[in-house]
């Protein structure tokens, strides 16, 4: 049953009440301030010229429309690393440097040129790493130099945040004198909440850092690969220093090829550190953070659940579209750290050998007892370094069919605030009484 068409009104002009162009232009204002600002990326490739590094962060904010908690993740999790990097520069002595070093040292803040070798960007955990073998020294870096390369500070960021709050206030200011949202108003309130956890977790990453500090080694590249030992004998995927430290499974080296297309850098060693390296939390306070903020901005949409929709077919989609993505985020959210998927992994160790996979088998390595089959005619020899890289592959590939569902739903939730703007309810024009705030005596 549809609602009556006098409780809606089309197009409103403005000045005498607040007009749809209005509640477009508040929306699409705070929209880009969340998906644009918040963006903190690794530092660009040389040579990349002025528009490429824009048109990759473009391609990001089109994925912070999309998924702004996914990215919210990615930050989260970066921020885990920077801080796992200053713990244990703090255990090896140096105590001068703080959270911002080693959020610069993680985006590829710093490239490692050895002797006689092709200078390549280093990661947190490869700093670290060369420092402690002596071939490099802590730069002499200060925290105002590094925020001299950012392309903000901590002022810019809070001036976003009361841009997006003064939106939120209004409406709360709404609901409290039970005057209507609009869905696009209430969709837009879920950026702001993730806007506002990325920055809390990048809040200490330099922005938009282009040109990175050169570190000299006398060393060449073959010779840090010797004194390695056999860890460093395996062929590299990123650079030649994967054997300290590879990198989490990124969706363009894992998931982007199983598609036939690439857009990561094809020069090897490469020349930027990714972007979509996907976040690993060993702490669980930082778990339950993050999957809490997850939670929140998916159960942000179901406050929608009563609004007043033009048809009864409109309203029923989105109550759907909301569950389900309140649904699909806890899955992914229990997925991804609660059950291992262990018992998938059973594909490799019986991939090379063409093996009939058993209950017995299958125990076996969901438990974490492989030796008891490994060695039988025909199976591998364990290689747990492959094992992990399959086992986070099948993670992703699990993972697609919740995506999926995922993404219809937030097309459903996204167009639907849309279409919902060619008529709204009467109230939803009228503006908000701020003298009705202030106490009478």
């Amino acid at each position: 049953m549809s609602n009556s068409t006098s409780d809606f009104q089309g197009w409103v002009d403005q000045p005498n009440t607040r007009g749809t162009f209005d509640i477009i232009q508040s929306s699409f204002l705070t929209i880009f301030f969340c998906t644009w600002t918040c963006l903190h990326l690794n530092v660009p490739a040389p040579n990349e010229g002025y528009w490429r590094p824009i048109l990759r962060k473009f391609r990001w904010m089109v994925l912070t429309i999309f998924a702004p908690e996914f990215v919210f993740a990615l930050a989260a999790g970066q921020r885990c690393d920077a801080k796992r990097v200053l713990d244990s520069l703090k255990r090896m002595g140096y105590h001068e440097w703080t959270l911002r070093h080693c959020f610069y040292s993680n985006m590829g803040g710093f490239v490692l040129h050895p002797r006689d070798s092709v200078p390549f960007p280093i990661h947190g955990f490869h700093f670290r790493w060369l420092l402690r073998n002596g071939y490099i020294e802590l730069p002499s870096l200060k925290t105002e130099e590094i925020k001299d390369k950012s392309k903000a500070d901590d002022f810019t960021k809070i001036v976003v945040c009361l841009q997006t709050g003064w939106f939120v206030l209004q409406c709360l200011a709404r609901a409290a004198q039970r005057l209507p949202l609009t869905t696009l108003e209430l969709l837009t309130m879920t950026y702001v909440w993730c806007t506002w956890a990325i920055y809390v977790e990048w809040l200490r990453k330099p922005l938009d850092v282009e040109v990175p500090m050169i570190l000299k080694t006398e060393a060449s590249t073959e010779e840090i690969l010797i004194y390695a030992g056999p860890t460093a004998a395996c062929p590299y995927r990123r650079t030649p220093l994967d054997f300290v430290w590879e990198g989490s499974p990124s969706w363009t080296l894992d998931f982007q090829p199983n598609l036939g297309f690439r857009l990561d850098p094809r020069r090897r060693p490469m020349p930027r550190i990714l972007n979509d390296l996907l976040p690993r939390f060993k702490e669980a306070s930082d778990i339950v953070i993050v999957n809490v903020v997850i939670l929140a901005y998916a159960a942000i949409h179901l406050s929608g659940w009563n609004f007043t929709f033009q048809t009864q077919t409109e309203k029923t989609l989105w109550r759907i579209a909301s569950l389900i993505i309140l649904c699909t985020v806890a899955i992914f959210c229990i997925l991804a750290r609660v059950i291992p998927l262990r018992i998938l992994s059973t594909i490799y160790p019986f991939r090379i050998s063409e093996r009939k996979v058993t209950p017995r088998s299958i125990f076996y390595v969901s438990t974490g007892k492989l030796e008891r089959i490994v060695g039988g005619p025909g199976l591998p020899i364990r290689n747990r370094k492959e094992e992990k890289h399959v086992h986070d592959q099948i993670r992703i590939l699990a993972a697609a069919p919740i995506v999926i569902v995922y993404v219809l739903a937030r097309l459903c939730v996204m167009v639907e605030a849309f279409v919902a703007l060619r008529a709204l309810p009467r109230g939803c024009f009228e503006n908000v009484n701020w003298t009705a705030f202030i106490p009478h005596f």
